[in-house]
């Protein structure tokens, strides 16, 4: 089409990937969960058996680090 001329629109331009709003809050999303899976793990890590973050205790048998 283009040796007669007829050219179509947004046919030569070539973007690259750009950050937005929605790639930005993504983003804030991601850290924000990130940790808060990492204070879970520290404070179960506190309240499981032996220091382990998935570890049970017995019934009435409740020990944690402070």
């Amino acid at each position: 089409m283009g040796q007669i001329g007829l050219n179509l629109p947004g046919g030569q331009i070539r973007r690259g990937a750009q950050m937005n709003l929605y790639t930005g809050l993504l983003l804030v999303a991601v850290v924000a969960l990130a940790a808060a899976c990492v204070m879970v793990y520290v404070q179960g890590s506190k309240l499981g058996k032996d220091g382990s973050a998935i570890g049970i205790q017995q019934r009435g048998q409740l020990t944690f680090k402070p």
